[in-house]
């Protein structure tokens, strides 16, 4: 039986703590040959190669070329990137990785197309290293009586100035980093941004002071988003700034409203620098914990239009097995909102959690649809059983589909008028 529980919405810090912090790459044994999709002559090998920029790369990493039998990988490392390659003679595969921290152990899979498989690395320069934080100490002026300064910086942290006007930005990533101030006045509007660029300080120094009153500082941009596709629910809209080496954000997030027009704060498009994009995303939460989402990328501020996409079909499961270990299958139907991919996120405990995706392409080469099987990957060297799913043990579940134009991947590049679509639901799967 299925049924709805809140507690799996703990699940994304847990997530992004296991990816910060992965460790170094292990041992174990080489590649080998895979099978194909059917009949005929077989293609020629397409070289498959999985980059991360060092310091990101998983722990463990594992390929299926076609059906065939799931392999280790050990990676090669060269110019501060750590690579897993492998050679497909398959139109369609798999990659398995595995991230941990301390006790806590993440196991993602991604059923795609042999080039769809190397979007699971991360060369992002957002967030490569040099990984030492560093707290930086700084100084806000020129504010009125009323007003309050915050100031953030990469990977979404905002710190408020306290009453004497000092901030501590903490846990900042070494190395230049783009820094925003903002400042709102007493009924929470926002008057005001300083931007910062490529702020390369030491641990503890003390930043020049954020004023303003300085010709630094700048208005902000104000333009009116549209809704479709709300429904009568409550929706909160927010923005951000992507630039070469932070994603920051922009405004506070909006609390929930059910307007389907609203304004929406943004930097003017004189302040960016080639290459800079801003984002506008609105997000829907239903009460039984599903939510839809949809996001653009933008330069120019000007009247947008985001389109929500439909509620979630909710995915049926099976079992497939319960030994050696627990396979899951997770059926999605088609979701014309959501053509890009179906991912099924499972937590069993507060240790184990496990993320199977699949891409439209590979969805359509199978025939099968979005049949979303967890592996047994316990035949690939260096696999450890307690890094996946057992039986007897009640398991929560987080489905997500994914729409839009944007594509797939740390490393994707949006450009002007790139969009995304999401949707979710969770729920509890009994112990099997």
């Amino acid at each position: 039986m299925l049924t709805s529980d809140r507690g799996f919405l703990g699940l994304g810090q847990a997530v992004i703590t296991a990816i910060a912090l992965v460790g170094l790459a292990a041992c174990g044994s080489t590649y080998g040959t895979g099978t194909g999709d059917g009949g005929g002559t077989p293609p020629p090998p397409t070289a498959v190669a999985v980059a991360y920029c060092s310091g990101l790369e998983p722990a463990w990493v594992a390929f299926q070329d076609g059906d065939g039998a799931w392999t280790r990988v050990l990676p090669s490392s060269a110019a501060g990137r750590v690579t897993f390659d492998a050679p497909f003679s398959s139109t369609r595969g798999a990659v398995a990785t595995l991230n941990r921290s301390d006790n806590l152990t993440f196991v993602s899979v991604l059923y795609g197309t042999p080039a769809e498989l190397e979007t699971v690395g991360d060369t992002n320069p957002r967030d490569c290293g040099p990984f030492a934080a560093k707290t930086l100490l700084g100084t806000v002026a020129g504010l009125g009586t009323d007003d309050v300064a915050f100031v953030s910086g990469p990977f979404f942290s905002r710190v408020r100035a306290r009453v004497d006007n000092t901030f501590e930005v903490k846990a900042l990533p070494s190395g230049p980093r783009d820094l925003l101030g903002m400042l709102t006045n007493g009924a929470g509007a926002v008057t005001g941004f300083i931007l910062r660029r490529d702020i390369d300080l030491p641990d503890s120094t003390t930043m020049p002071v954020l004023d303003y009153a300085a010709p630094e500082a700048f208005a902000p941009a104000v333009a009116n988003v549209s809704l479709l596709g709300l429904g009568g629910e409550s929706a909160t809209t927010g923005t951000q700034v992507l630039t070469s080496n932070a994603e920051i954000a922009v405004t506070l997030q909006t609390n929930p409203t059910t307007d389907v027009t609203r304004p929406y704060v943004a930097l003017p498009e004189t302040q960016l620098l080639p290459g800079d994009l801003q984002t506008l995303s609105a997000s829907v939460s239903a009460i039984n914990g599903s939510a839809r989402s949809a996001t653009l990328y933008f330069r120019a501020p000007t009247d947008r239009t985001l389109t929500l996409g439909a509620p979630l079909n909710p995915p049926t499961f099976t079992t497939v097995a319960t030994a050696p270990l627990l396979q899951l299958r997770a059926h999605f139907v088609p979701q014309n909102d959501y053509d890009r991919s179906a991912v099924i996120t499972y937590q069993q405990g507060t240790t184990t959690i496990v993320v199977v995706s699949m891409t439209a392409a590979y969805a359509a080469l199978t025939g099968a649809g979005y049949d979303l099987v967890v592996p047994d990957l316990s035949s690939a060297a260096g696999f450890d059983p307690a890094w996946t799913l057992h039986p007897g043990e009640a398991v929560l579940w987080n489905a997500v589909r994914i729409g839009g134009t944007l594509g797939m991947g740390r490393d994707a590049a949006p450009s002007d008028g790139t969009n995304r679509r999401s949707v979710s639901g969770i729920g509890t799967i009994a112990a099997q």
